[in-house]
């Protein structure tokens, strides 16, 4: 029996009403509790509203994109909103998309049509990470050290 005291929320901005109810349907299946948004700036007013474990943002969206959502997060004052995973999606099709990602910090990339297996998949291994980090106390990890040490963790499945 899990003594998690309160379950790990989740923030999903995507314009598209039916992504959105997908990947809350999928990430609810995860354990997440999910609050939906339809862009950028409503997602950040969820996130400073109440800290979220995890944000899933689609890049293109109007008003307020996903890139924008993520830069906010990533050059946010506490360490704490700074530190919330980010899962990036988008149907762009573009060469350097998981570079512009990464270089923005943005946590894993996934491109459209999202797969649910594999969804469902890399959020438990990034929310296994975490948890392991958190374990070990070791606080305020940064995006790109939290990918590398996943990717480390990976190879030794």
């Amino acid at each position: 029996m899990s003594l998690n005291k309160t379950p790990r929320r989740c923030v999903i901005a995507d314009d598209l009403r039916a992504s959105r109810l997908l990947l809350e349907k999928w990430l609810t299946e995860c354990g997440y509790v999910c609050e939906l948004t339809v862009n950028g700036e409503q997602a950040w007013n969820a996130i400073v509203r109440q800290k979220p474990d995890l944000v899933v943002t689609d890049i293109e969206m109007p008003g307020s994109s996903g890139l924008d959502l993520l830069c906010t997060i990533r050059k946010h004052a506490s360490k704490e909103i700074r530190s919330i995973p980010v899962i990036v999606i988008s149907s762009l099709i573009d060469s350097e998309i998981r570079k512009v990602v990464e270089e923005m910090g943005g946590t894993i990339f996934l491109p459209k049509p999202l797969d649910r297996d594999s969804t469902q998949r890399m959020t438990k291994n990034l929310t296994e990470v975490v948890s392991d980090l958190s374990d070990k106390e070791i606080q305020g990890i940064s995006p790109t050290l939290r990918r590398l040490y996943r990717g480390i963790k990976n190879l030794e499945l």
